[in-house]
């Protein structure tokens, strides 16, 4: 009986012990995960004011400011706080296509942009992507069809609500402006290594942008792909020159028509003002906080302006 006894109690013992530990373990992840919230939006918040502080030092935006080289600052984070570290950095979406911009208001419908499509057909049939003319002019057909609010394909790449209905795993498309870029793998044509890139090449994920309208592109931070599709005449070698010209941060990188001062960038070749700027509105931002053996990564978008003002557009967690 004496044995028996003891024997309960040993158990009872050591399922207390297992249920006062989860109870601690579970206590102590809540409050790690509190504090990487505050981390997190403490971080936010600066790069939140230094856009703000950029915005109020000068009109345009190029890849030799902070909030494009945000290493150094990820160092002194640490010192923000008592346990934990993070790290951050900042895209620019302005440099990117935005696939809203495929289609322009005209009175009251929405109607094609021919002057985005052609640059998106630049893109899309670069021999980087190994795509020919046919199926890049499809993939933006399709791309239209994803965005417009009717049911009619466009062309022959055009794809609706029969295409999508059809396949194996059926969806409708959007019909509507698209607001995350991971949608693009929805569009038809659009291939998971067309989108993720390759080692040889970014994917379209990092090329193109699902927040503007106004089609203008930031050839301050533009990606070389992005540069190459302003026009139909821009060859790789002219490409490599506007890289050269501003990666020297003395140069005038403030007028968008510096292109023309380019070396080896021809006089006769001349891009659409309607193209291009110098000035960014969108920034994704991203945040990974570290806090004892719990980590969490935070991708947020940024739009800023009028003025300094920036305003969240989105914010989540991966």
């Amino acid at each position: 009986m004496t044995i028996l006894i003891i024997s309960l109690i040993f158990v009872m013992t050591m399922r207390f012990n297992t249920s006062v530990r989860s109870s601690i373990t579970s206590a102590s992840n809540l409050q790690d995960n509190v504090a990487l919230d505050s981390m997190a939006r403490s971080v936010f918040s600066a790069v939140r004011a230094i856009l703000s502080a950029d915005a109020e030092e000068s009109g345009f935006d190029s890849l030799h400011e902070d909030w494009a080289n945000m290493a150094v600052a990820s160092g002194y984070l640490s010192m923000f706080f008592e346990r934990g570290r993070g790290s951050i950095s900042v895209r620019d979406h302005s440099g990117r296509l935005q696939v809203n911009s495929l289609l322009k208001k005209e009175g009251d419908s929405w109607v094609v942009n021919e002057e985005q499509k052609k640059v998106w057909e630049n893109l899309l049939a670069a021999e980087e992507f190994e795509l020919g003319e046919e199926e890049a002019a499809g993939i933006v057909e399709a791309l239209i069809d994803w965005i417009d609010d009717n049911d009619e394909p466009l062309g022959f790449g055009g794809a609706e609500s029969s295409y999508y209905q059809g396949l194996e795993k059926p969806y409708e498309p959007r019909n509507g402006p698209m607001e995350f870029v991971e949608e693009l793998l929805l569009v038809r044509g659009i291939t998971p290594e067309l989108y993720n890139g390759t080692t040889d090449y970014p994917g379209l994920k990092t090329l193109v942008t699902p927040h503007g309208r106004d089609g203008k592109i930031n050839i301050n931070t533009a990606d070389p792909l992005v540069l190459g599709a302003l026009a139909e005449e821009i060859e790789p070698d002219m490409v490599d020159g506007l890289l050269t010209y501003r990666d020297n941060e003395d140069n005038d990188l403030a007028n968008p028509e510096w292109y023309t001062w380019a070396p080896g960038f021809p006089g006769d070749i001349t891009i659409s003002p309607d193209l291009i700027t110098t000035a960014s509105v969108y920034f994704e931002v991203s945040t990974v906080v570290v806090r004892g053996n719990m980590t969490k990564k935070i991708r947020s978008m940024v739009a800023r302006g009028p003025g300094v003002r920036t305003q969240l557009v989105y914010w989540k967690v991966e």
